[in-house]
């Protein structure tokens, strides 16, 4: 039996270093590498689900993602008016995105989503003259993509709202409305040049007067006529809309009656 021990030599010592040491310096190369490979997170982020719910004053339908997050930078509501064919679009970019959420359809709206090319398009699709408005917002942990679409009939109980409930951007503190005419007052806080819209709905949601509004010192009063041919429910609104696509950004609205001239 042959006792000699074969000892590693100083020179098989070094290159086994040198080696080792270079595996790493190449290990951390490729992984920094990866890491700054454009898109690799956004990749990840997919749509999973569509819920749709009921609520007083609008439609709720919420899309569920996983494997990442989208901001309202990469929203965009391609089609923000539901009211004349109950059709809307709301398109969401980011490299990567895509979807395995199946079609939804609940309470009147039916709800799926289209695959493209870094891009998905939630489409909605509801009877004609039922919704009024398009708001979307992006919630986080868990992340989701939150479309309301509002109503377009009087409001009846809970869907009165004289404050905005989008964080009390409008308010109408006091508001009249008689035959052929109407008034309404109230306040305004932190929208785009302090401009916004007074609006009166007829009895099906069809707008029977707009007017133009002005806040100053975060404050608006606005008196004008309109013209319906017989007595009937209706909203007064003071609305706000998005400079980026049109969506809805604040809304109060109360229940009035109309009454035509005398």
């Amino acid at each position: 039996m042959d006792a000699r021990v074969e000892l590693a030599s100083p020179r098989s010592r070094w290159f086994s270093r040198r080696v080792s040491r270079g595996a790493l310096t190449l290990l951390a190369a490729l992984a920094a590498f990866s890491a700054a490979l454009p898109g690799r997170a956004e990749a990840a982020v997919t749509a999973t689900d569509i819920r749709i719910g009921n609520h007083p004053a609008f439609v709720r339908v919420v899309v569920d993602f996983t494997g990442g997050q989208i901001g309202l930078g990469n929203v965009f509501a391609a089609d923000h008016q539901p009211f004349g064919d109950g059709r809307a679009r709301v398109r969401v970019n980011k490299a990567g995105i895509m979807t395995n959420a199946a079609p939804e359809a609940s309470q009147g709206v039916r709800a799926a989503i289209d695959q493209g090319a870094n891009v998905i398009v939630l489409r909605l699709r509801t009877a004609r003259e039922r919704f009024k408005y398009l708001a979307y917002s992006v919630l986080h942990q868990p992340e989701r993509l939150v479309v309301d679409l509002w109503k377009a009939r009087p409001p009846g109980a809970g869907a009165v709202f004289t404050t905005a409930s989008q964080g009390g951007c409008l308010t109408i503190d006091s508001f009249s409305v008689g035959p052929g005419t109407a008034s309404a007052a109230g306040r305004e806080r932190d929208l785009f040049e302090h401009m916004f819209q007074v609006r009166l709905r007829k009895v099906g949601g069809q707008v029977a007067r707009t007017v133009g509004v002005t806040a100053s010192a975060g404050h608006w009063s606005r008196s004008f006529g309109y013209s319906v041919a017989h007595a009937q429910l209706g909203t007064l609104e003071a609305v706000d809309f998005s400079e980026k696509d049109g969506s809805l950004v604040c809304i109060a609205q109360v229940r009035v009656t109309l009454q035509p001239p005398p």
